[in-house]
């Protein structure tokens, strides 16, 4: 039942943080670092299941052995038998580690259906709404309406750490990634590509999931001929059909005035385990709310994210170099994220001038 108590003597503990986003995974990574500590000294074995993609990059800021992988995207791509035999495999391999308690910090139901199927003897989850059954604890954590100065996102996440265990954690921050420099292969492979390591690089994302955080495509190209202008290379940034489509048209645009020092596109040219290795060689990121954006802030690295409508307070970057770069323009009540009365107008004002004024 959702009031039994979480054992406190839990020996074998099984998280399941199988995200998509890698914004949420950034956000939540240090919490879980914290309780892979907790828990290495407390003697007590620790599983944490993460979405295949982010395999390269979480593998070694976790003690060895400790990450599973949930393979998403290959479920995603695979056929009806190609589907259940991936999922199998997976639940198989959560089965095997023997869970006493096995939680979730995400509402969503993949998290959700593989708890339930972990085969652990208590099974916690965080959503008094979606985890209704197949549970024997949920915590009650409100995502929205929070108390002033803990309205983050990551204190929601801490709020379910603390149920398993984890005693008080340090102030909000992402998941601590190591800070390697550009090896000689990548730097070579990145020059191929058209990087100019002799020019100050400008990173920009822009792309984004939803509509609602997408600056508009000629802001972003006039912005990029602004970061020409004064000698700097645009660098894009992204991954998958989307982003390349909006790298091909910036691209396009741009190669009609600058074609001695063009800026260069990158999209699907890096692992996101390379990303970092770039992102650390660029002067400034430029993008909109989303997990690239998340990343810039987690390296601490400096940074002006495009916000809209989004909610700031709870999705805003941790990152002390990061800054929102927001329009003058105030939202009209009536207004939703998904619904805009003034076609996001608060997007729209935010001129490429004051962006690039950030950089400078």
């Amino acid at each position: 039942m959702p009031d039994s108590p979480v054992p406190i003597d839990a020996k074998r503990i099984l998280l399941i943080n199988s995200t998509k986003y890698l914004g949420n995974l950034l956000i939540a990574g240090g919490l879980m670092q914290d309780y892979a500590r907790h828990c290495q000294q407390q003697g007590i074995a620790l599983k944490i299941l993460i979405d295949e993609s982010f395999q390269e990059l979480c593998e070694g800021s976790f003690p060895t052995g400790t990450l599973l992988f949930f393979p998403r995207r290959r479920i995603n791509q695979a056929g009806v038998i190609g589907k259940l035999l991936l999922l199998r495999k997976t639940v198989r391999e959560l089965r095997k580690f023997h869970a006493d308690l096995a939680f979730n910090i995400e509402e969503d139901s993949a998290t959700s259906h593989l708890t339930r199927l972990s085969g652990a003897q208590i099974k916690m989850g965080c959503s008094l709404k979606k985890h209704k059954t197949g549970y024997d604890y949920v915590v009650p954590v409100e995502f929205e309406n929070r108390p002033h100065g803990e309205e983050h996102r990551w204190y929601s996440f801490l709020e379910v750490f603390k149920k398993a265990g984890l005693p008080n954690s340090q102030k909000p921050g992402y998941i601590r990634l190591p800070q390697p420099g550009i090896e000689k292969d990548l730097r070579f492979r990145l020059s191929d590509y058209g990087v100019d390591f002799s020019r100050p690089l400008i990173a920009i994302h822009a792309s984004a999931t939803k509509t609602y955080k997408q600056w508009p495509l000629t802001h972003f190209i006039a912005l990029c001929l602004l970061i020409l202008e004064h000698d700097m290379q645009p660098v894009l940034l992204g991954a998958g059909t989307e982003d390349r489509l909006t790298n091909e048209a910036v691209m396009a645009a741009l190669e009609e005035t600058h074609t001695e020092k063009p800026a260069v596109n990158l999209c699907d040219k890096l692992s996101l385990a390379e990303l970092p290795n770039l992102l650390l060689a660029c002067k400034h990121f430029i993008g909109n709310d989303s997990g690239p954006f998340h990343l810039c802030s987690a390296l601490g690295l400096a940074g002006s994210v495009i916000w809209g409508p989004t909610n700031a307070a709870i999705w805003g970057p941790l990152g002390e170099k990061s800054n929102i770069m927001k329009s003058d323009f105030h939202c009209d009540p009536a207004c939703s994220k998904g619904h805009c009365l003034h076609e996001y107008q608060c997007l729209k004002e935010l001129s490429p001038q004051k962006v690039f004024n950030s950089i400078l």
